[in-house]
């Protein structure tokens, strides 16, 4: 059986004009022509909006950590409300998780590098500083 001929770019049994490839990483790879997120994001050869997108990718991991710091936070309300509150934060929180996981699926080490930063970052700001002052707080008013 023959493959089906093709004329000017146009398969001659259906008549649908074949796309341009582009080709996609499956492997880490470290440059600035990357894909990330959105088609055409960065852009091919632009430095300057790829150290954009790895700002976004780094601000996005640490408010996810934020997030995580605030769903964390005992909210002292009514429960439903406080429950309703808690369950908004926790999908913002997996829906921006969820994005940082399409920037790391670029391959792009340079993303991933960011996204580990910005996760470390939060960590240890959310986590360790700012309980740490709350912990100091509590136990002052605990004292007084």
């Amino acid at each position: 059986m023959a493959l089906p001929s093709m004329v000017n770019g146009i398969n001659g049994t259906t008549g649908i004009p074949h796309r341009k490839r582009m080709m996609m990483h499956m492997t880490f790879y470290w440059g600035k022509d990357a894909l990330i997120l959105f088609t055409g994001w960065p852009g091919p050869n632009n430095l300057g909006m790829y150290a954009l997108a790895l700002i976004f990718v780094f601000f996005l991991a640490l408010i996810i950590e934020w997030l995580a710091h605030c769903n964390s936070v005992q909210m002292k309300s009514d429960e439903v409300a406080s429950g309703l509150a808690q369950t908004l934060v926790y999908s913002l929180r997996v829906g921006l998780s969820f994005m940082v996981m399409l920037a790391l699926m670029s391959f792009n080490v340079g993303v991933f590098l960011v996204a580990v930063l910005g996760h470390a970052v939060g960590f240890f700001f959310f986590r360790v500083v700012v309980r740490s002052q709350q912990r100091k707080s509590e136990m002052i008013s605990a004292v007084c």
